[in-house]
């Protein structure tokens, strides 16, 4: 039986908190062992974690979004679950053009009035395992993007529903893969991903686990981790000023769950809103590869 757990936490304490160092021990999911939110390097010291503790994007200083429209170049590959950042960061431009964006599909904009972000590979914009780290082909697509884009200072590659059925072995490769491509491209921030949240039952549980073998590597090695699940589960409730967080149980345990509030197909398997929250979450990540 699905349970909604509220945490009722006053908008001007949490939000005024959101993402620095207070929250290292506070509002994370529970899932994981989450010792930097927000915070941190990435490059091997303490772990920076976006997480719904990132989305108040109002936050970053106008000198940081302009520093990100002017420097970052960002490589993004996923198949349609990963398409709610890009739809989320689309939705934000068309609310406020402070948020402007420019993504090419396979291929790397240049304009230095938007946050420029190359999606897909160099011949394919639906970005399977296999097409990214999973084989030596896909490395290989993921290493030409590189090469050919010198000016590409952040990649990154988002599940699908894949981490349902995912071992650890399997995930285990995902994470030296990922590794291997950091030592390959010391100049670039690769950023790893939590999986989706929609899954119940048995597949929901090994999604869970998996997802905390991912957060748990991140924190150990001091890397950057743009935490999917995590956003999928909380969701924010104006009316009460308060975060609630949804989980189901599994065999007495509670697993994190998309909340209901995202439930919905309006794009990429989810609700607008879900989408804005991802774009926020992009918005904040970019802040953080840039210096914030």
């Amino acid at each position: 039986m699905k349970k909604l757990f509220v945490l009722v936490v006053i908008m001007s304490l949490f939000m005024g908190f959101a993402c620095d160092d207070e929250e290292e021990n506070g509002n994370n999911t529970g899932t994981g062992t989450s010792t930097g939110t927000g915070t941190g390097t990435g490059t091997g010291g303490s772990a920076i974690i976006i997480d719904h503790n990132c989305t108040d994007i109002t936050k970053i200083p106008a000198n940081i979004i302009n520093t990100i429209k002017t420097t970052l170049k960002h490589h993004y590959a996923h198949t349609s679950h990963g398409g709610q950042l890009t739809v989320g960061l689309e939705r934000l431009e068309q609310q406020n053009a402070t948020y402007d964006i420019e993504i090419g599909y396979s291929y790397l904009p240049d304009n230095p009035a938007a946050y420029c972000i190359f999606d897909g590979q160099e011949d394919e914009t639906y970005i399977s395992p296999d097409l990214y780290w999973e084989t030596k082909e896909g490395m290989d697509r993921t290493r030409n993007v590189l090469r050919n884009n010198p000016a590409i200072k952040a990649s990154m590659w988002c599940w699908c529903c894949q981490l349902d059925s995912y071992n650890q072995e399997q995930v285990q490769a995902y994470l030296d893969s990922m590794s291997s491509l950091e030592r390959e491209f010391p100049n670039v921030k690769f950023v790893y991903m939590t999986g989706n949240a929609q899954a119940q039952g048995d597949e929901g549980y090994n999604r869970y686990q998996r997802n905390n073998q991912i957060r748990d590597y991140c924190n150990r090695n001091g890397k950057i981790l743009y935490d999917f699940e995590d956003l999928d589960c909380w969701w924010y409730n104006p009316s009460s000023k308060s975060w609630e967080h949804s989980t189901y149980d599994h065999s007495s345990q509670a697993v994190p769950y998309q909340h209901t509030h995202f439930d919905g197909d309006e794009n990429a398997h989810t609700t607008n809103e879900s989408c804005e929250q991802k774009g926020k979450a992009t918005w904040w990540l970019a802040a953080k590869l840039v210096g914030w």
